[in-house]
C-alpha cells in the first residue's frame, strides 16, 4: 500500500477491521452483542466480515461504517469505496480463476486483472452477496487502498548523487531507454500538461524538446488520488530527461499491480520502479506482486522498488505457546502467544495524532498464491483498552485454509495519546514457527520490542533492487562527512520460509536493501509545501532516482547491459555508509552515478547537430530518420558535429555518404571547423561517426552512431480532392482537370499535401478567397467541416502556399498553382477544356527568398514561351526561359538575387495559349 510519509510530521488515518456478525443477508443489523468470528456457515463468511459488513451496510441506507472508538481511539477503514464499487481482491478455486473472472466480470467487476490464482478489480457494492456466492471462489478481501512509500523545479537528488556531472561528462541524457512507474495516479487532480509546459515532463509543447509523452497505460479514474506518480516521474525526467515514461496504476488491487508490472514490460519498458506496497502480501513467502517483478527482470528489466519507510518498526518471533487462554465476553478466544515471561499482551501506546496499522502475518503458505492447504493455522488479534477486550478494534478473520493474515488499524485525534495491549491468539491448528507484524503507523511498543526487518512484499523479491532513502542534504556533494540513511527507511532482513508452490525450503535471507538513493529534492507539485516549494521525502522518491541513473548506465554502455550489471555496478561503487560493504540498513551504500556510469561507459557518439558553418551555431539536433527542409535553412554550407562521450576522446572517424574525415580534437565536426562547410542538397544522407581512444582513428574503438536521414526541399507535391464525409481521397487533383460534381459525393475538400509533411501552416487561395490550415492534413475548407466547398459550373485557380509557423506567419516557402473546372452538366466539359487548354503552371519558391529562388513552370501545350522577370516598375530584370516548352514537361530555373536590389519583382510565363503571372520578394 502506499502512504503519503512526512519527514517531521508523520500523520495518517488508519484502517481498522469493522468486524459484526449479523444475522442474514440483507437484513437489519442485529441487536444483540455480535459473536467473535463470522461462522462458516454464514451466506456472506467467503467475503470476509469488512466487505460482509459493507454490503449489509448499502442494503440499509448506511454509507459508513461508525469510526469512533472508546477512550480517543478512532478507527477508519482502508476500503477504496467510490461511487457504489469497492476493489476487491478475489481467490478462485483450484483451476477455477479464468471462470471467476467472467461470473465477476458478469456482476458488473470493472478493472478486471489475474494473477496466478487472484483476480482483482472494482465491484459493485450490491452485488457482493452474489460474490459470496460463486462456487468457484475460495474467499475475497477487500483490495484495501495500498500505501504509498513515501518538477521550474530540478530534484536536488540529481546532484546528491553526482548524476548532473555524469551527463556532462559523458554527454548522456538517457536516450534509448523506457522507464515505467507504478503508483496511484498520474493525472487524478489534474496538471499534467502544465507539468509538459514547464519541462517538468515530457510530451507536445516542452520547452526543451522532449515532445514523447509519458505514455498512461492505466490511470486511477477518480480524482481522490495524489498523482505521486507524476511527482515520481518528474523525478526521472530530471535526472534522465531523454528516457521515455510511461505509467501504471497500482490501486485496483494486487493481481492489476502484478499484471501492470507485466504491461509496462511489454509496452518496451526496460527499467521499472514503484512505491506501493499491499498489507496483505506476503511476508514469508513470494507473492503474486513479488513473482511478476521476478518474469518481468528475467525478461532483463531492471526493477527498482521503494525499501518503504517503516525503519525497524516491526516485531518478529517464533510463537511460543503460553498455554492461557483469553475467555472474554463469554467466549473463548483461543491460547495466546507468550510475549515473554509469560506475559500475553503487548502494550502499545498510539501518540496524539498518531496511529497504528498493523498487519499480522505467521510462517504458513497463502492460498492466494500457491492454492491448497493454504494457512493450516488460524491466528487472530485481541485489542484490549484499559483491560476490556473491544471487538470491533479486534482482527477476527476465519484464516484457516485461506491466507495466514489478520489486519487492525487505529488512530488517535490530536488532544492526547492512548494506550492499547494487543493478543496474538491460535483459534486452531499447529503453533506456528514466526509470527510478525510491521507497523504501518507511528505506534511505540512500550515492551517486547525486536527492531525487526519491515522490507517484505515484492520489495524482498529476488528481482527487485530495493532501495533506501538518503536525504540529499545529508551527502558529501552538499557537505556531509558520508551519507546518513533516513531513520524512517525500511530495513531488511524478513526470511522467506516458502517457495511460490507452498513448499516449506531452507530458511532464505535476502540480501536487503540493495542500495540508497536520495531522497527530499523538489517537485513543481507533490510533498511537503515549504516556503513556497515541494520537498518530496520517502523511499518512493529514491527509487525513481535509481531508475533514472540505470537509463544513464545503460546509454553510456551502449545500452546493452545486463540487469545484474546495473545491480552490481552500482553497489561496487556506492559510497559506504553505516558498515564497509553490505548492511541490512543502508545496503551496500549511497548511489553513486559519476562512479557507476564511469565504470560502465564506453567511449562512444551520442548524438549528431547540423551547424551553421556561417556562424558556427547550431542549427538542430538529427537523428535517425529526421527530415531536414533545405528551405529553411538560414544557409546551405552547413558541418555535421559529433557529440562523444566522453566529451574528449583520442579521435573521431566521420563519415558522410561514403566520404571520411579524421578530427583528431573538438569539435569534432564534418567536414572540419577550419573548412567552409559543406554545402547540402536534397538527397538521402548516411552519416557515421567512430570513436577511437587515440588519434588518427588507432587504440580501442569506441561504439560507432550511424544515423540516416533525408534532406528536402520544402515544396507543396500536390493537391488531393477529399470525400469530406468519409475523409477519404478520391484521386489527385491536376492540373487541367474537370471535375464532374453529380459523380462526386456531395461534400468536397481539397487537401495539399507537403514535403516534409509537417510545415507550420499552409495558405490557400481559391479564387481570391484566402484560407489558411496550421495542422496535417491541410485542408482547404479545414478538417473539421461537415460543408466542405461549394464547388459549381466554373474555372478554378488554386494557389497554396506553406509559412514556417502557424497562421501564415513567418518567411513564405513553396507553392503551387493550379487551374481546374467543375460543372454540373457534361455539354459544359468541352468548353470547360477548351478554357483551361491554355492554363500553364507557374511556382516559385522560396517566396520571399534572400539569394536564390526556383522557378518551376509547365505548360499545357508544347508552343514557344518565354519567363521574363520584372521589377516594380515593369522594367525586365532577366530572361530566364525563351524557346520551346514542351507540353507537361516541367522545367526548373534559379533567378540569383545577390546582384538585385531587395524588394518585389514579378514573373511573366508567356505562352502561345496566354500568360500566367507571379510575384516575388527578395528580402535583403
Amino acid at each position: 500500500m502506499i502512504y503519503f510519509f512526512q519527514k517531521k510530521s508523520f500523520k495518517l488515518l488508519i484502517f481498522s477491521c469493522f468486524l459484526l456478525l449479523l444475522a442474514g443477508l440483507g437484513v437489519a443489523r442485529a441487536q444483540t452483542k455480535p459473536d467473535a468470528k463470522m461462522a462458516a456457515t454464514h451466506p456472506l463468511a467467503k467475503i470476509g466480515s469488512e466487505l460482509a459488513e459493507l454490503h449489509l451496510n448499502y442494503q440499509t441506507g448506511v454509507r459508513a461504517i461508525p469510526k469512533k472508538g472508546p477512550g480517543n481511539l478512532t478507527k477508519k477503514s482502508f476500503l477504496q469505496v467510490q461511487d457504489g464499487y469497492v476493489v476487491i481482491e478475489a481467490v478462485a478455486e483450484p483451476e477455477q480463476t479464468a471462470q471467476l473472472l467472467r461470473d465477476l466480470q458478469a456482476l458488473g467487476l470493472v478493472q478486471g486483472a489475474v494473477y496466478g490464482r487472484m483476480v482483482s478489480g472494482k465491484m459493485p457494492i450490491r452485488n457482493l452477496n452474489k460474490v459470496a456466492a460463486l462456487t468457484n471462489l475460495h474467499f475475497a478481501r477487500p483490495g484495501y487502498k495500498p500505501i504509498h512509500r513515501t518538477g521550474e523545479v530540478n530534484s536536488q537528488g540529481d546532484v546528491a548523487m553526482y548524476a548532473d556531472s555524469a551527463r556532462k561528462y559523458q554527454v548522456i541524457k538517457g536516450k534509448n531507454n523506457k522507464i515505467g512507474v507504478l503508483s496511484d495516479s498520474y493525472n487524478s487532480q489534474g496538471g499534467a500538461d502544465k507539468g509538459v509546459k514547464a519541462g517538468e515532463l515530457p510530451g507536445k509543447g516542452n520547452p526543451n524538446g522532449y515532445s514523447t509523452p509519458v505514455q498512461v497505460l492505466q490511470d486511477a479514474d477518480e480524482n481522490s488520488y495524489s498523482d505521486e506518480g507524476r511527482g515520481m516521474l518528474e523525478i526521472i525526467h530530471d535526472v534522465a530527461p531523454a528516457a521515455e515514461l510511461a505509467f501504471h496504476t497500482a490501486f485496483a488491487g494486487q493481481a492489476n499491480f502484478a499484471q501492470g508490472i507485466l504491461d509496462l514490460q511489454k509496452a518496451g519498458c526496460n527499467i521499472i520502479t514503484d512505491d506501493v506496497s499491499y498489507f496483505a502480501e506476503p511476508m514469508f513467502q513470494d507473492g503474486i506482486i513479488a513473482q511478476a517483478v521476478d518474469e518481468v527482470t528475467k525478461k532483463n528489466v531492471a526493477y527498482f522498488s521503494s525499501a518503504g519507510n517503516n525503519g525497524k518498526q516491526s516485531y518478529q518471533a517464533k510463537f511460543k505457546n503460553s498455554g492461557k487462554y483469553i475467555v472474554a465476553n463469554g467466549r473463548n478466544y483461543g491460547v495466546a502467544h507468550d510475549f515473554g515471561k509469560g506475559d500475553i499482551k503487548q502494550r502499545i501506546v498510539l501518540p496524539a495524532g498518531g496511529s497504528i496499522t498493523l498487519p499480522v502475518q505467521w510462517s504458513d503458505p497463502f492460498f492466494s498464491v500457491s492454492g491448497v492447504p493454504g494457512a493450516q493455522t488460524d491466528l487472530d488479534v485481541l485489542v484490549f483498552y484499559k483491560g476490556e477486550l473491544i471487538n470491533e478494534f479486534s482482527s477476527l478473520e476465519r484464516s484457516a485454509g485461506n491466507d495466514p493474515f489478520e489486519f487492525i488499524g487505529l488512530s488517535t485525534d490530536t488532544t492526547s495519546s492512548e494506550e492499547i495491549e494487543i493478543a496474538i491468539v491460535k483459534v486452531s491448528g499447529p503453533d506456528p514457527m514466526y509470527i510478525k507484524w510491521v507497523d504501518f503507523g507511528n505506534g511505540q511498543p512500550q515492551e517486547h520490542v525486536t527492531n525487526s526487518p519491515t522490507i517484505y512484499g515484492h520489495s524482498n523479491a529476488t528481482g527487485a533492487v530495493s532501495t533506501g532513502a538518503v536525504f540529499w542534504g545529508d551527502t558529501p556533494a552538499y557537505g556531509s562527512a558520508k551519507p546518513l540513511l533516513e531513520d524512517f527507511s525500511s530495513m531488511g532482513g524478513t526470511p522467506i520460509l516458502f517457495d511460490k508452490d507452498g513448499k516449506q525450503i531452507k530458511e532464505v535471507v535476502r540480501p536487503k536493501p540493495e542500495i540508497s538513493a536520495p531522497d527530499g529534492g523538489n517537485t513543481s507539485f507533490f510533498g511537503q509545501l515549504f516556503q513556497g516549494k515541494y520537498y518530496f521525502f520517502g523511499t518512493s522518491a529514491a527509487a525513481p532516482h535509481a531508475a533514472a541513473v540505470a537509463a544513464l548506465m545503460q546509454e553510456s554502455a551502449g545500452n546493452n547491459l545486463d540487469r545484474n550489471e546495473i545491480l552490481e555496478t552500482m553497489q561496487k561503487t556506492a559510497i559506504d555508509m553505516d558498515e564497509p560493504g553490505f548492511d541490512y540498513n543502508t545496503g551496500y551504500g549511497f548511489l553513486n552515478a559519476f562512479d557507476a556510469i564511469n565504470a560502465v561507459a564506453k567511449p562512444g557518439t551520442r548524438s549528431f547537430a547540423l551547424i551553421n558553418a556561417a556562424n558556427n551555431k547550431e542549427i538542430q539536433a538529427i537523428y535517425d530518420g529526421t527530415v531536414v527542409n533545405l528551405t529553411r535553412l538560414p544557409g546551405k554550407k552547413v558541418r555535421f558535429q559529433a557529440m562523444v562521450g566522453p566529451r574528449q576522446v583520442g579521435s573521431v572517424i566521420l563519415e558522410l555518404n561514403g566520404s571520411k574525415i579524421t578530427e583528431n580534437k573538438m569539435p569534432y565536426e564534418f567536414p572540419n571547423s577550419a573548412s567552409e562547410g559543406f554545402e547540402l542538397k536534397a538527397g538521402e544522407y548516411t552519416l557515421t561517426a567512430t570513436p577511437y581512444s587515440k588519434a588518427n582513428g588507432q587504440g580501442e574503438k569506441g561504439v560507432p552512431l550511424t544515423i540516416k536521414f533525408k534532406v528536402v526541399e520544402e515544396e507543396i507535391v500536390r493537391f488531393d480532392l477529399v470525400n469530406v464525409t468519409t475523409g477519404k481521397v478520391i484521386k489527385t487533383l491536376n492540373n487541367g482537370d474537370i471535375l464532374y460534381l453529380p459523380e462526386l459525393p456531395d461534400k468536397l475538400n481539397i487537401r495539399a499535401v507537403t514535403n516534409p509533411a509537417q510545415v507550420g501552416s499552409v495558405q490557400f487561395n481559391l479564387n481570391g478567397v484566402v484560407t489558411t490550415e496550421n495542422k496535417v492534413p491541410y485542408d482547404l475548407a479545414g478538417t473539421n467541416t461537415n460543408t466542405g466547398i461549394n464547388f459549381s459550373t466554373s474555372l478554378y485557380s488554386l494557389l497554396a502556399t506553406t509559412y514556417p509557423d502557424a497562421a501564415a506567419q513567418g518567411k513564405a516557402g513553396s507553392n503551387k498553382v493550379i487551374f481546374f473546372a467543375a460543372t454540373n452538366s457534361k455539354l459544359d466539359v468541352p468548353l470547360l477544356a477548351e478554357k483551361l487548354k491554355g492554363k500553364s503552371e507557374l511556382k516559385v519558391f522560396p517566396n520571399p527568398f534572400s539569394q536564390k529562388a526556383k522557378i518551376k513552370f509547365t505548360v499545357a501545350e508544347s508552343s514557344q514561351t518565354s519567363l521574363v522577370i520584372y521589377n516594380v516598375n515593369g522594367v525586365p530584370v532577366t530572361t530566364l526561359f525563351n524557346g520551346n516548352a514542351e507540353a507537361g514537361k516541367q522545367y526548373e530555373l534559379e533567378l540569383d538575387g545577390n546582384k538585385l536590389p531587395g524588394g518585389l519583382y514579378f514573373s511573366r510565363l508567356i505562352t502561345n495559349s496566354g500568360v500566367v503571372h507571379q510575384t516575388l520578394k527578395l528580402n535583403k
